[in-house]
């Protein structure tokens, strides 16, 4: 039986994933605007260069990942907590 708290897992998720995307569109904008090194720096964690490929005879398979954090993506995510903290 649930208690009187009705926010789930799913629901704060949702939250950071809509943080990360719209962070990161804003702090895109935001570093072609303003020359400050705190929007310009972006890290990527994964795959940079190429994916890893399996070729088979008759399959070919590739998988890449790669993760571009900046300054607005780490906003976004802070910001969408707190939201989900509010809900």
């Amino acid at each position: 039986m649930r208690r009187g708290n009705s926010r789930s897992a799913w629901t704060l998720l949702l939250f950071i994933f809509a943080g990360i995307i719209i962070g990161s569109v804003v702090g895109n904008i935001l570093a072609q605007y303003f020359d400050t090194p705190i929007l310009n720096k972006t890290i990527q964690i994964g795959t940079k260069d190429a994916p890893w490929s399996i070729d088979l005879a008759v399959i070919s398979l590739a998988l890449g990942f790669t993760l571009t954090i900046n300054f607005g993506t780490v906003l976004g995510v802070l910001l969408g907590i707190l939201f989900y903290l509010r809900s």
